[in-house]
């Protein structure tokens, strides 16, 4: 079952993760130069942190495609956590640049995800 609020959160994050999307990847690719000189791989870090926000622009914009449809809440579902693994994973070679570049990531993502759903629901759990 699919209530009204989840779909309003839905597409609330949704919107809000299109809207910091593109500033935060500029913000990411201006910080590369600044970010090689003090840590190894804290630039290539800062470039793949701009594609991931880059993916989430996809993932926004599936969420708005999808709000209204709760069988399809599982795409939504696929690609948040595609999304929230990437970020994961770059907290490794961002180091210090994790805490500049990741938290509007996170946090969006994690309200994207209970708009969406955290799993998706059986026959015998929905009746």
């Amino acid at each position: 079952m699919n209530s009204k609020p989840k779909q309003i959160l839905l597409r609330i994050s949704s919107i809000l993760m299109l809207t910091t999307a593109l500033p935060m990847l500029l913000w990411c690719w201006n910080l590369i130069n600044n970010a090689a000189l003090d840590y190894t791989y804290a630039g290539l870090g800062c470039f793949a942190a701009g594609i991931v926000y880059i993916f989430s622009m996809i993932t926004a914009i599936a969420g708005l495609a999808f709000a209204g449809r709760p069988h399809r809440h599982r795409w939504c579902r696929i690609l948040a956590y595609i999304q929230l693994a990437a970020g994961v994973i770059l907290v490794v070679p961002l180091l210090a640049y994790a805490a500049l570049t990741l938290p509007p990531l996170f946090l969006l993502t994690i309200l994207y995800l209970f708009g969406a759903g955290w799993h998706e629901k059986r026959d015998s759990e929905q009746q």
